[in-house]
């Protein structure tokens, strides 16, 4: 390797589940948590070429359940159409592009030399899919940057801890009104419709669910924050054990969404002048 190389220039063949920052030819993506899937090597550390079924079986050392596993892995490899089929036969050729059609990042045709459908983590940024305005730790795509987790947005979101020790859910209902709040004096472009909060409480609810602690209304200790959104790592050095008994599945999920969309209020909904 070149002498004059950074430190983290080429990342190491390490042991799966070993952790280890991207190298600076790595690919990352916007989540937080699947770039830690990468930084430990269940998806392939340059980010490159993952198939559904890499990503589907990474996500079970998070405590997922199959069903969103499966939705998440193989939603996220639909391909993405600007204008997606509807109707009656565009469900019959495709039933699961059909019905994931607003939400696949894949590039049409995007496959790799054995013909299987892949994507690059950079992909997962694709605005209108998934990706969305008024993120916790993001920039939004019109601010130029909606892949890198901010330095003082992941500091704002520590600090909201009402005891510096955990994040409830409350605190996260805070951060979320303030992150709504700045984006509409920051960002002229700003799109921020019932989608974009939807999915926004989804990941917060993600993070709470396979991170937070049970006993305490599953709020997060601060240490698995910083981990998770400083590092982009698995907190298993601070603690953290994936679940035992139960894996999260989607009405567990549904349940602390709507939860924390009772603890935020009436939101009030953007789009960008024409």
């Amino acid at each position: 390797m070149d002498s004059d190389l950074g430190i983290h220039e080429a990342t190491p063949l390490l042991q799966k589940g070993v952790y280890h920052p991207p190298s600076k030819t790595d690919l990352r993506g916007p989540c937080p948590l699947v770039n830690a899937l990468a930084n430990h090597g269940y998806i392939p550390r340059d980010g490159r070429g993952i198939r559904a079924k890499e990503l589907y079986t990474a996500l079970d050392v998070t405590g997922l359940s199959r069903m969103l596993r499966w939705g998440f892995a193989y939603g996220s490899l639909v391909e993405h159409f600007d204008d997606p089929p509807t109707g009656f036969w565009a469900f019959i050729r495709n039933p699961l592009a059909y019905l994931l059609r607003k939400f696949g990042m894949r590039p049409r045709a995007q496959k790799d030399s054995s013909g299987i459908p892949y994507l690059n983590l950079d992909q997962l940024a694709l605005p209108g899919a998934v990706e969305h305005d008024v993120s916790l730790t993001l920039r939004d795509i019109g601010q130029g940057d909606n892949m890198t987790c901010q330095e003082d947005l992941v500091s704002g979101l520590i600090s909201i801890s009402s005891n510096g020790r955990k994040i409830t859910t409350e605190d996260f209902a805070v951060r979320r009104r303030q992150r709504l709040e700045q984006q509409e004096r920051e960002n002229p472009s700003l799109t921020f419709d019932s989608l974009a909060h939807q999915l926004g409480c989804t990941e917060i609810a993600l993070v709470q669910k396979l991170f937070g602690v049970k006993s305490r209304g599953y709020s997060v200790p601060v240490p698995y924050v910083k981990a998770i959104f400083e590092e982009e790592r698995l907190p298993a050095k601070e603690g953290w054990t994936k679940r035992s008994w139960w894996h999260l599945g989607l009405m567990e999920l549904y349940a602390q969404i709507e939860k924390l969309k009772r603890c935020v209020g009436p939101v009030k909904y953007t789009t960008p002048p024409k």
